[in-house]
């Protein structure tokens, strides 16, 4: 989740780091769960989009590059906000929705008004259970590393580098709500941060390739990640605990056009894996019938002055 045009500056960079960042991990392209995915295209023509957040009734709300967009169930499209700095992640917590673009800013979705919370900016957003947010700042946003930072919501506090990661894209909450898990665009690592001691962050896969270009991330409760990789126009499915990876989906589309975000959400009954792509489109991949896409539960825990 960041600006393509940095992004392209930075590529030798990215491709100097990725030679010096060890073995990948170990492919499982033919473990259960990697075959017989199902791809289908259910919006296009849109801004380059950055991130997804599931609405909670069916629809989406999407960041392009300078505007907020609300998909329903029917796959018509509104535009919420516009005239945006540059929109990325996105968090929804009961009627709130929160944009990092330029800064953190809340949309109240009932009303539609929009108010600055807090002057930090970053790219991938993350809700904790006890209401805090985290952002992660990627290495092209220019000045000092943030790491990863935490907003704390009871004091409007932020702490830069509360976990000291290099570089770091997409957020995901664990199963148990005890760490977090992160993405170096440049090197292909997932990171695991525990929320105890964020500054021991550790390695625990790697997306194999020269540079995937590994852009978000989301966790289902069964504790299986699914990784974004807009070069490589894929989605991989990574193993934390083992460090396998494999391609669920690949030619999604191709270099900067590729995926740039992945989130679960409800597919009728059941539940699907949804992704938005540089190239304008939000897709849907739906597994096969042995694998439990049911996602990581975060409770909606925020004060009466954000809540709003």
């Amino acid at each position: 989740m960041g600006m393509l045009g940095k992004r392209i500056r930075v590529l030798c960079v990215a491709v100097a780091l990725v030679a010096g960042a060890g073995a990948a991990a170990v492919p499982a392209h033919g473990a259960p769960g990697c075959g017989g995915w199902q791809v289908d295209t259910l919006v296009q023509g849109l801004e380059e989009l950055e991130n997804l957040e599931p609405d909670g009734r069916g629809g989406f709300y999407l960041t392009g590059s300078s505007k907020v967009y609300h998909v329903d169930p029917a796959g018509q499209v509104r535009t919420v906000l516009e005239g945006m700095n540059v929109p990325r992640g996105l968090q929804l917590a009961g009627s709130s929705l929160y944009v990092i673009a330029g800064g953190l800013w809340q949309l109240d979705t009932a009303t539609d008004r929009l108010t600055s919370v807090s002057t930090f900016g970053g790219n991938g957003l993350l809700r904790l259970p006890d209401g805090d947010l985290l952002t992660t700042w990627v290495g092209t946003e220019g000045g000092p590393s943030q790491g990863v930072t935490r907003y704390r919501h009871d004091t409007g506090t932020i702490v830069p580098n509360w976990s000291p990661v290099p570089r770091s894209e997409g957020l995901a909450l664990s199963p148990d709500h005890r760490a977090v898990y992160t993405d170096d665009l440049f090197t292909g690592q997932i990171i695991r941060i525990p929320l105890d001691t964020p500054d021991r962050w550790t390695v625990v896969a790697t997306v194999p390739g020269l540079f995937p270009g590994v852009d978000d991330l989301t966790m289902s409760q069964a504790g299986t990640l699914y990784v974004a990789a807009h070069m490589a126009g894929e989605i991989h499915r990574v193993d934390p605990n083992t460090g396998a990876t494999c391609v669920i989906a690949s030619g999604l589309a191709s270099g900067w056009t590729g995926p740039s975000s992945v989130r679960i959400a409800p597919d009728g009954n059941t539940w699907a894996l949804y992704t938005t792509l540089f190239d304008g489109t939000l897709r849907r991949l739906r597994p096969p019938a042995d694998v439990d896409l049911t996602p990581v539960r975060i409770p909606v825990k925020l004060p009466p002055h954000l809540d709003r």
